[in-house]
């Protein structure tokens, strides 16, 4: 299998070759590749808010958050991936979850490559060519979305129609298991705060 670099490449301008490598070489899979580009993703997202021009920034260094900024890069992908395998189980589906766990995380390439550059030319741009920018950043993002689809069509043999289909429900059974995440911690929060208030109590009053 090619190293990582070479796969990241080859994603970015053949994805059709990078997934064939992929399902061609399922056995040699390595799980340490996919949460390594999602490592770099995360720190690709946390530093470029310390050096984009901040008259173009969404927010100011000050409001780096770098667990936060790990929680964007590794939950979103991770339960697309979940979500995604488990449907096309039900549909007749032919990748196996390492398979779109390893081509979903190349599919963060053009942000991993782009957002830097983006970054740096933000530099010499000003707050009125603010819309250039903007619409760089868009085609950066619908980059990457575009490859997650095709990802999810070419490794499983769909047609148009039927991605098109497995990604809506795919979406759909991701906003249920953050629905449900989001339903647990807030239920956990409320139990400790129930605890804490018993615990108060009971000091108060002995």
């Amino acid at each position: 299998m090619l190293n990582i670099l070479q796969m990241s490449l080859l994603m970015l301008f053949h994805p059709k070759d990078a997934l064939d490598i992929i399902k061609r070489e399922r056995a040699a899979f390595k799980p340490l590749r996919p949460f390594l580009l999602m490592l770099v993703f995360a720190l690709v997202n946390y530093t470029y808010t310390f050096y984009v021009n901040y008259v173009l920034a969404t927010k100011t260094p000050e409001q780096a958050n770098i667990m936060l900024d790990f929680a964007i890069a590794f939950l979103p992908l991770l339960t697309w991936v979940v979500s995604a395998y488990a449907i096309t189980a039900i549909v007749v589906g032919e990748c196996s979850i390492t398979e779109l766990l390893t081509a979903s995380a190349y599919c963060l390439t053009p942000i991993i490559v782009l957002k830097p550059l983006l970054g740096v030319l933000s530099l010499i741009l000003t707050s009125g060519e603010a819309d250039i920018f903007n619409g760089l950043c868009v085609l950066m993002y619908a980059w990457t979305i575009i490859l997650l689809i095709f990802t999810l069509k070419h490794l499983n043999d769909y047609s148009l129609l039927k991605t098109v289909a497995v990604v809506f429900i795919s979406i759909v059974a991701m906003l249920i298991i953050w629905g449900v995440i989001i339903l647990m911690f807030t239920l956990f929060a409320q139990v400790v705060s129930f605890i804490k208030d018993l615990i108060h109590e009971f000091q108060l009053k002995y």
